[in-house]
């Protein structure tokens, strides 16, 4: 007799609304859909703000999506809410597990959910800890709660483990990188033969400093200053998108930059394989998906040490920098533009499918999920 397929739903605490495209959590549609291969799959996400129902159900970019009301203000109604919505999913597509993104946000309600309704619950933590707040009061109950009644408790990142694992010494967490697509596009030869050198950056305008760019446009003009030639190419969107155009023009330079706003996937890669490095100047990251996307296209990188980046630069694929310094970034991005056409593009993508290609990443989650129902059907 065939095996049956589990059934996995991913409740996640980001998700673009139907009505205005894929541009927030795309990873977890791109992960949702490699699941697709091995399980049944579907989203849900509780914090809609654009519906007007009490529960939607859609299929979204190929994937069986789910979503509830949500208003800031009204935090009852939303408990409510996502109590319907569970109800709904449980008769609709009667989850064999429920895979929860970000212990202080979904987390907390997928594990209450999950005791209601019988379901086994895990966790993968993506937020880095300046951003979630998890070492303060109440996120740090939340999190307590969510990781101690989950099955499992993933980490995006080695720097995210060993710092959960200091604050919460009670509980087990393990490192799963997010999975990355293959970009299709090869470790080009190309590479390093181009009169100005060009970098990307990918990174969205949603917040002033975060990503650095404060930092880095200066840089690009002590660049410019030291006859330096470059080319920055800004992949991403947001509210201060038109702010740092403003800078980049107020800094005189803005004829070395191209700010492309939100691109789609193919567009994302199709830049990356005309780029020579990428820098990230994050001032904190629990990941960096633009960075293992860059790795994944054979791109060496320079990155701020700013978490998650730790360990996924060294020697062979980058340069780390100490983050928030201007003087810092220039070394390191001044050093990439004299060295690297040294780099090994093929064995920077090689090393980087090992450590985080999509399949890598799916298989890893799907044997977790046969444990978690395994040890359940034991009890």
């Amino acid at each position: 007799m065939k095996e049956s397929k589990i059934r996995v739903l991913m409740m996640v605490s980001w998700y673009s609304p139907a009505e205005e495209g894929l541009k927030i959590g795309v990873f977890h549609n791109e992960q949702a859909r490699a699941l697709q291969q091995y399980c049944d799959v579907a989203i849900y996400c509780p914090y809609d703000r654009v519906i007007t129902e009490c529960c939607t159900k859609s299929v979204d970019w190929g994937v069986l999506t789910y979503r509830s009301r949500y208003h800031i203000q009204k935090k009852m109604r939303n408990r409510r809410y996502m109590f319907r919505a569970m109800r709904r999913i449980k008769r609709e597509f009667n989850p064999d597990i429920i895979h929860a993104h970000v212990a202080t946000e979904a987390g907390r309600f997928a594990i209450v959910l999950g005791k209601l309704f019988h379901i086994p619950v895990m966790i993968t933590e993506h937020s880095a800890p300046e951003g979630s707040e998890v070492d303060r009061f109440p996120h740090f109950y939340y999190a307590k709660f969510a990781y101690g009644h989950s099955r499992y408790n993933a980490c995006v990142s080695d720097y995210l483990t060993e710092y959960l694992r200091k604050l919460f010494p009670k509980y087990q967490f393990e490192t799963i990188y997010n999975g990355i697509q293959d970009c299709g596009c090869p470790a080009a030869k190309e590479r390093g033969t181009r009169e100005i050198p060009s970098c990307v950056i990918v990174a969205n305008f949603y917040h002033k400093d975060i990503k650095g760019f404060h930092i880095l446009l200066p840089v690009l003009a002590r660049l410019k200053k030291e006859k330096e030639p470059i080319l920055m190419q800004f992949v991403g969107d947001g509210e201060y998108l038109v702010y740092y155009k403003g800078e980049a023009e107020r800094l005189g330079v803005a004829d070395q930059c191209i700010f492309y706003g939100h691109c789609d996937r193919n567009e994302v890669n199709r830049i990356l394989s005309e780029s020579d490095f990428l820098v990230s100047a994050s001032l904190f990251e629990s990941f960096g998906c633009s960075i293992a996307e860059a790795l994944m296209a054979g791109l060496p990188v320079v990155a701020t040490a700013c978490g998650g980046p730790n360990s996924l630069i060294d020697k062979d694929n980058g340069i780390l920098v100490e983050k928030g310094s201007e003087d810092a970034l220039y070394d390191g991005i001044s050093k990439m533009l004299h060295h690297y056409a040294q780099y090994d593009y093929q064995k920077i993508k090689k090393r980087a499918e090992e450590r985080f290609s999509m399949r890598v990443v799916t298989e890893k989650y799907v044997d977790i999920y046969k444990k978690i129902l395994r040890d359940r059907d034991k009890h």
